[in-house]
């Protein structure tokens, strides 16, 4: 829009600028027209006085020869004067030969008219003499009439000429005057247009957003506003995808409440069902088939027991008490436990667990209740995910640079697919046929209200590696106490 702006300015500029030009040209053009004509006329008249000089002349020789008693006198400084006119309008005249020629006939002109006057009253003129200048008056008076009809001619075509240059000219000033307002209306209105009809879609564009309509999308903007249009529908586009989370995520809280409450219904009557179960094989003499039955009833009960408290454990989480504790001590623990699971004791190799603590590690402030658990549900998937003869390797190191504890967990296991690396820390995600899936999307609740990060990759050389960031404070989120 800048530029457009820009443009039309130097469009206006420009237009006035030329147009002024134009006017200042078609001025100076005109004056010097009609300058020209007022010469032409003036010569014209010049050379019809000289014309009337010589034809009066005339008529004085003619009289002084035919009444020898007539005493007047011609003018004949008038023709001198008037032909001393006409020399200074023909000073750079192509035509000097015919006006040198002419010059020498109105000198000698004067001469005879001097000589014919000269002659005393009341006695005959010569003859001779009045002749010749009576002859060379009529060659002048024909060569001056003959000049002055070409004289006319010229001064009518150039006067048409002159006239018809003027009249165009006019109308072209009576065009700019009359319709140059009007393209500069035009040019206006276009830019004005230009840049109300941006405005006026952003505009509309705001108050659907403003009604809700998160669909709407602007079209068709250029240049800043073409830009400013993009930053909205990127905008617009940004806040229906984080409203859509939010309802999905209001969604999952009153699913979740309603699963909290709805687990807090079952767990004591299915207790119940547990115990009496137990006291039916304790105090009943059944067979074994029977037995075996109820046996894996129990143990359905507790699976479902387990579940319904690690969805408890997710949807209403226990207030964390955080105290000083180390790292170290917490993981030292909890391999102890893995160690002596019960699920692992079919091989010695496959619950081989190494350690790599650091043992200068500093405390950090966190529920050591809450990291146990975070430590043993990563522990318990590497020690399912490792065949026979697999490690589980355990590190801890503090990291300077962000001033928080790392723990490091890695096995020697098949890996997990890229395609189901993001949905790891999912609820209820799980690639086991007995798991519930709330272990590690609990563990990364933990990690995060503690401040920390926690995140999964494969190994190069095959297998996981988990990594847990802790700060040696929550509140500092990562930085160092």
């Amino acid at each position: 829009m800048k530029k457009k702006i820009v443009f039309g300015l130097s469009l206006f500029a420009l237009m006035f600028f030329f147009g002024g030009i134009y006017i200042i040209t078609t001025t100076e053009t005109t004056i010097y027209d009609l300058h020209r004509l007022s010469q032409l006329h003036r010569t014209i008249a010049i050379r019809k006085d000289l014309l009337l000089s010589i034809e009066k002349n005339q008529n004085y020789i003619i009289l002084r020869d035919t009444n020898p008693l007539a005493e007047s006198l011609p003018d004949d400084n008038g023709l001198a004067d008037t032909f001393k006119k006409c020399l200074a309008c023909h000073q750079t005249s192509s035509s000097e030969e015919t006006i040198a020629r002419l010059q020498q006939q109105i000198k000698r002109y004067l001469h005879l008219m001097s000589d014919i006057f000269a002659t005393p009253s009341r006695e005959a003129v010569s003859k001779p003499l009045v002749n010749e200048a009576l002859k060379l008056g009529d060659d002048m008076i024909g060569k001056i009439e003959h000049i002055i009809n070409a004289t006319s001619d010229n001064f009518n075509r150039q006067e048409i000429d002159i006239l018809r240059r003027i009249d165009k000219s006019k109308n072209i000033l009576f065009m700019l005057v009359t319709v140059g307002p009007f393209f500069a209306i035009g040019l206006a209105f276009i830019l004005i247009r230009g840049l109300t009809r941006p405005v006026k879609s952003l505009l509309d564009a705001t108050r659907r957003l403003k009604a809700g309509d998160l669909d709407h999308r602007i079209r068709g903007l250029r240049g800043e506003f073409g830009e400013v249009a993009n930053s909205y529908n990127e905008m617009v586009t940004s806040l229906k995808k984080q409203m859509e989370a939010l309802q999905r995520t209001e969604q999952l809280r009153i699913c979740g409440e309603m699963a909290a409450g709805l687990v807090h219904e079952i767990r004591n009557p299915l207790a119940g069902m547990k115990v009496s179960i137990e006291v039916l094989l304790a105090e009943l003499k059944l067979e074994e088939r029977d037995r075996d039955v109820l046996v894996k009833v129990v143990d359905q009960i507790k699976h479902v027991e387990l579940l319904m408290k690690n969805l408890l454990n997710y949807a209403r989480p226990a207030a964390a008490e955080p105290v000083s504790v180390n790292v170290n001590k917490i993981l030292e623990k909890t391999v102890y436990f893995i160690e002596k699971h019960p699920s692992s004791v079919s091989g010695e190799a496959q619950r081989q667990v190494k350690k790599e603590l650091d043992p200068h590690l500093p405390e950090i402030v966190a529920d050591p209740q809450q990291l146990q658990q975070v430590f043993f549900n990563i522990l318990l998937n590497s020690v399912d995910a490792i065949a026979e003869g697999g490690i589980i390797t355990v590190v801890t190191r503090y990291d300077e640079t962000l001033g928080a504890v790392v723990v490091e967990i890695r096995d020697t296991g098949k890996g997990i697919p890229a395609k189901l690396r993001e949905k790891v820390f999912q609820p209820f995600f799980t690639t086991k046929g007995k798991g519930t899936g709330l272990g590690l999307a609990i563990s990364k609740r933990i990690i995060d209200e503690h401040g920390g990060s926690i995140a999964v990759a494969n190994q190069v050389s095959g297998g996981v590696a988990f990594m847990i960031t802790l700060p040696l404070k929550p509140q500092d989120k990562g930085g160092a106490a």
